[in-house]
């Protein structure tokens, strides 16, 4: 009787053991499989962002060295199928937020010798919040257009698609006419279907040549808005490129700080767009092109765009301008820091951009006269920096130190609205 007593709980225990080994086995199986799929996520992209198992993966980290977005945000790359007259929605809003919310951005770009890319371990977007309900975003993905960079004119890679490759130069282009009169928005907004969700066009016959991002720094300029979009999108459509027009605007009451909006504008719009843009021109919302052989996209050298504007009696008011719009690579706008961060006012950031451009060993490229010629809508004239001449006699010792390696702001609002992606900052500095 002990003997058998002996060998039944003998068996219960070897049945046990096995049934824990096996508990053991599943638990391993299931870890690996998790590890496996954060592992392709990393390499791959979006295969994750459906599951709830990306909750658990990536558990918010606050004041680190990833970018922390609220939960309530959408990613641009999920564009929804929807008419002009659908609402806008918020990519990100601080104001709509229960706790006190800010996205602080510090973005610091450094090179290595084969490429260009923006350093994951110092890219700073830091969130200020007391609950953990955000979700991380990989870096990875914000800068994933930073990679493999390419230069020269056509700079978009052809994409697996059965559609042709656009033609370099498109038939049909020339002078055009401007229709300055004041608009309403939403009457503009129904004009054009074709253009998706945020203000991106793909050309529905051909693949682009260019995929092109359009910086506009913007305040206290909602008149020129319509006009703006009702010209351009027609404009652009025409030349068959891809292209998103992102309204960079500045929050508060201090000086208007022009090239500061614009690094903000190409951090946003390259964070923004899966894939990243190839191509930057930084456009004046009061400046409208009257050619539309004038074409929008990036050539070897920088490209000072608007050089005969019809106020200034279509001529070039001096040789180093380049100023109103122009036209930057990637490669271009990581070489020279960007955009100073210091000027506070009018006038003086074109200039410094140039300075950086010629230390760099860049020159300005220009089309004809004839070819380069826009038209200005009215505006108040801006208040002059006193301090602009100071900066600039100071550019070629300091560019390194001010530009996109110093930019820091504030994201208080990114909505997409038809025709547009509008992003609000407050870039005063922070004490």
């Amino acid at each position: 009787m002990v003997g058998k007593a002996w060998s039944s709980h003998a068996l219960m225990g070897s049945g046990a053991s096995g049934g824990g080994g096996r508990a053991t086995r599943a638990l391993r199986l299931l870890l690996l499989l998790v590890l496996a799929l954060a592992a392709v996520e990393y390499l791959f992209g979006s295969i994750l962002d459906a599951s709830p198992l990306k909750t658990y993966l990536y558990t918010p980290t606050y004041n680190a060295t990833q970018p922390t977005l609220r939960s309530n945000e959408k990613a641009l790359s999920q564009k929804p199928n929807k008419s002009p007259t659908a609402i806008p929605q918020p990519v990100f809003d601080a104001k709509n937020q229960t706790q006190n919310n800010t996205l602080i951005i510090n973005a610091i770009i450094t090179k290595n010798e084969t490429e260009l890319k923006i350093n994951t371990t110092q890219y700073n977007m830091t969130v200020t919040q007391k609950s953990p309900s955000s979700t991380s975003l990989l870096i990875a993905k914000i800068v994933e257009g930073l990679k493999n960079l390419v230069t020269t004119e056509g700079a978009v890679k052809k994409q697996d698609s059965a559609l042709p490759l656009c033609d370099v130069s498109p038939p049909d282009l020339g002078p055009i006419q401007v229709n300055k009169t004041d608009l309403e928005l939403d009457w503009v907004e129904k004009r054009y279907p074709e253009v998706q969700w945020g203000g991106h066009y793909v050309p529905p016959n051909c693949t682009a040549n260019h995929k092109v991002a359009i910086i506009v720094p913007y305040r206290d300029r909602q008149q020129h808005l319509a006009v703006f979009l009702n010209h351009m999108h027609p404009f652009l459509m025409k030349q068959q490129i891809e292209y998103g027009i992102f309204i960079i605007e500045q929050e508060g009451n201090k000086d208007f700080n022009r090239a500061k909006l614009m690094n903000v504008g190409f951090i946003e719009s390259q964070r923004l767009e899966a894939g990243g843009w190839m191509c930057f021109i930084f456009h004046d919302i009061d400046l409208l092109p009257l050619d539309t052989r004038n074409m929008y996209t990036c050539p070897k050298q920088p490209r000072h765009m608007s050089a005969s504007i019809d106020k200034l009696n279509f001529k070039l008011p001096y040789e180093d301008i380049f100023g109103g719009v122009s036209a930057l690579t990637l490669e271009q706008f990581i070489n020279v820091n960007g955009f100073s961060n210091k000027y506070w006012g009018w006038g003086g950031e074109d200039d410094d951009m140039f300075y950086r451009l010629k230390k760099m060993n860049y020159y300005i490229s220009r089309y004809k006269m004839s070819i380069a010629r826009y038209a200005m809508l009215d505006h108040k004239k801006s208040v002059p920096n006193p301090k602009r001449y100071q900066l600039l006699s100071q550019t070629s010792k300091t560019y390194q130190q001010d530009g996109l390696s110093t930019l820091e702001y504030e994201l208080v609002q990114v909505v997409q609205y038809h025709l547009y992606t509008h992003v609000v900052a407050n870039i005063d500095e922070r004490s």
